[in-house]
């Protein structure tokens, strides 16, 4: 669609304005020769009576003529952002809360909201002290990241610096009270916010969460137990499982007139290799914390992953052969007539599970919550019949091997679909780098081409070659390897990093000032929900508002969460909703390793951390969030839990809106 005339001038006018540089104002503005710093930054602490635990405030004063943005701007790269540098002694509790409301308005020229902040402003935060230090001797520094900006354009984004100074009396009654203030808008839901008792229901308290349906600890296991075999079960019927689910295919073709005592073996053999996952990831839950498909987080996982599948891709297209006894018509020199081997089939089932692990489904969360918040013991029972589910097809095809018999006999047709199967599991290599950070990208398909050259030169030995050239071909195949690989995570991430840091300097400069705050319908499918990332401080900040919040926590590598975006979320009714009851919607994102959404997870009784999972905190009792989980085949859930939250805190969401367009106006 060709943009509007009218719209593109503004945009322009916006870009020409914001974008001026700093000697221009300094000759119009009336304020460029004043030598007073625009932004100046103090901190100060206070401790208690009982001096093991205090509160932090961190000031900024603002130059006349100026404004800075609050830490709920939508924006994110424009709001400004506290960091306390990591301590022994200290231990923040909760995130930063503000003195004051910002001044909400929307910009003439753009529909964009922004949040902003004249004059002084403090946030505080409560902390405990840590060991035995005494108060008056502890260190605390950090930085306040910040734009200045003024009415015909913004300075750069600075870092100041701050050390916190001991005072003996507290800060403030209430780290989580808003003072009012004499703001003009008396229209404003901030303001509202503002003037609410500090002691009403309508404060998020993250130690007070009391999430709908959360309360699985109390459960028996007797029902734990078959809510785990279910969940597991259902795991062969997520997108995750899909292209690894022709090993299987072709593996009971395989096994068509084998005895019924070696189809059983073999298809234990499988089910061993999937429990065998279930077992390390109640490990990692029981001892380092970690929830379901957090390990896509990893980078070094991803990598790890896309690398393996790529080896096994390049054997089902017939580059080499996967040194593992009857891995289904591994190499072109295999005969159709092999037949799948233990070992084979035990690896199968690891590599099925393993890329199952990024898809959740029905009574999985609920049963690996109660898992991860009980013994060890216990831990690895409930993980192990969740493997036992999802193995319980392959193990009824064991005893029952008369139930695969509408496959077709092997013959010439496996050829077809093995290599069918290598093209499949190659598109999975490409998913896996699509959530992979963006300068890791180049690196990991420069080791997959080194991968690929030393598959095909193991691949290129005739079956005849002797054991010394075999072992030959294989050492020179791991060393073209490694030197790749060398090259690819030595040299090449630095390169590529500083290239994106490049891209994304140029791109903040001459577009995101700009453009990202110019983001209109057009350029987003038409049902698409109004996105913000999720932090502590815009939950807080949104909910003392009185407004209802929905939040989404997803990931790229979560296939279940982009269908349930397709069928729930991104649809036109849910946008009707969310725009008629005036919700924020915030995007929790663990594709990447996220400590906060990790945190409000836990909190939410989500102990096992498996998404998706939805949270709506409603308007006035956000302590009470509603939950979902799950996968969905239309909005219904999702309107439900909206309906039940009901609409933010306002007299007339039609009338804030023009009051708030009309102030920004006259601005």
């Amino acid at each position: 669609m060709r943009p509007k005339f009218n719209s593109l001038v503004s945009l322009l006018l916006f870009a020409a304005t914001i974008l001026l540089p700093v000697s221009a104002y300094s000759q119009d503005s009336g304020v460029g020769d004043d030598s007073t710093p625009v932004v100046t930054v103090q901190a100060r602490f206070s401790v208690n009576d009982g001096g093991r635990s205090g509160e932090l405030s961190v000031t900024a004063t603002v130059r006349d003529g100026y404004h800075i943005y609050a830490m709920s701007q939508p924006k994110p790269f424009l709001a400004t952002n506290i960091v306390v540098d990591p301590s022994s002694e200290i231990e923040l509790l909760s995130p930063f809360q503000p003195s004051r409301p910002p001044h909400v308005h929307r910009h003439e020229s753009i529909d964009v909201e922004l949040h902003e902040y004249e004059g002084d402003v403090s946030w505080s935060a409560p902390f405990k002290i840590l060991g035995s230090g005494e108060p008056g001797d502890l260190v605390m520094t950090g930085q306040v990241n910040a734009q200045a900006c003024y009415d015909k354009g913004c300075l750069p984004p600075k870092e100041y610096v701050f050390a916190a100074e001991y005072q003996s009396s507290p800060v403030s009654e209430s780290v989580a009270t808003l003072e009012s203030t004499n703001a003009t808008n008396a229209n404003d839901l901030s303001d509202a916010a503002a003037s609410s008792s500090p002691d009403s229901d309508t404060r998020l308290d993250f130690n007070k969460l009391e999430a709908e349906g959360s309360s699985t600890a109390s459960m028996p296991l007797y029902v734990v137990l078959p809510m785990a075999l279910a969940a597991g079960f259902i795991l062969n019927f997520m997108p995750c499982v899909l292209p690894v689910i022709g090993l299987k295919v072709m593996a009971f073709a395989q096994q068509a007139g084998d005895s019924r005592g070696r189809v059983f073996m073999l298809n234990l053999w499988y089910s061993l290799g999937l429990i065998s996952v279930f077992l390390v990831l109640a490990t990692l839950a029981a001892f380092l914390g970690m929830g379901w498909g957090q390990q896509f987080s990893s980078v070094t996982f991803n990598i790890v992953l896309a690398a393996v599948v790529f080896v096994f891709g390049l054997s089902f297209l017939g580059v080499w052969e996967i040194p593992i006894p009857g891995f289904v018509g591994a190499g072109a020199a295999n005969d159709l007539d092999q037949r799948e081997g233990a070992a084979g089939a035990f690896s199968k089932g690891v590599l099925t599970t393993v890329l199952a692990t990024p898809c959740s489904g029905p009574l999985l969360g609920s049963a690996l919550t109660w898992a991860v918040t009980q013994s060890p013991l216990l831990t690895y029972l409930v993980f192990a019949f969740v493997g036992l589910g999802m193995a319980s097809p392959y193990l009824v095809v064991g005893i029952f091997p008369k139930l695969i018999t509408f496959l077709p006999k092997p013959g010439e047709w496996m050829n077809t679909f093995k290599h069918a199967m290598g093209f499949v599991l190659l598109a999975t290599v490409a998913y896996l780098l699509s959530f992979m950070p963006i300068p890791f990208v180049v690196p990991t398909v420069t080791f997959m081409i080194g991968l690929g050259a030393a598959c095909w030169w193991i691949g290129r030995l005739s079956i005849t070659a002797s054991q010394t050239q075999k072992t030959t071909n294989w050492i020179q195949a791991i060393a073209i390897a490694s030197l790749v690989g060398y090259v690819s995570f030595g040299w090449l991430p630095g390169i590529m990093n500083e290239r994106f840091e490049r891209a994304v300097d140029r791109a903040l400069v001459s577009r995101n000032v700009t453009l990202n705050l110019a983001v209109t319908p057009e350029k987003r499918d038409s049902n698409e929900l109004p996105w913000q990332p999720y932090s502590h401080a815009l939950l807080s900040q949104y909910t003392a508002a009185g407004k209802t919040v929905f939040v989404d926590f997803t990931a790229d590598w979560c296939l279940t969460c982009k269908a349930n975006e397709a069928a729930a979320i991104n649809k036109e009714a849910t946008k009707q909703l969310v725009e008629a009851n005036d919700v924020i919607t915030l995007r929790a994102d663990k594709t990447q390793p996220a400590p906060e959404v990790d945190e409000l997870l836990q909190r939410l009784g989500n102990k096992a951390g498996s998404i998706p999972f939805y949270a709506v905190f409603p308007a006035g009792s956000p302590n009470k969030p509603i939950l979902l989980d799950g996968m969905f085949t239309s909005p219904q859930p999702i309107l439900d839990a909206l309906e039940k939250a009901g609409p933010s805190r306002r007299s007339d969401a039609q009338q804030v809106k023009a009051s708030l367009s009309d102030n920004s106006t006259n601005s």
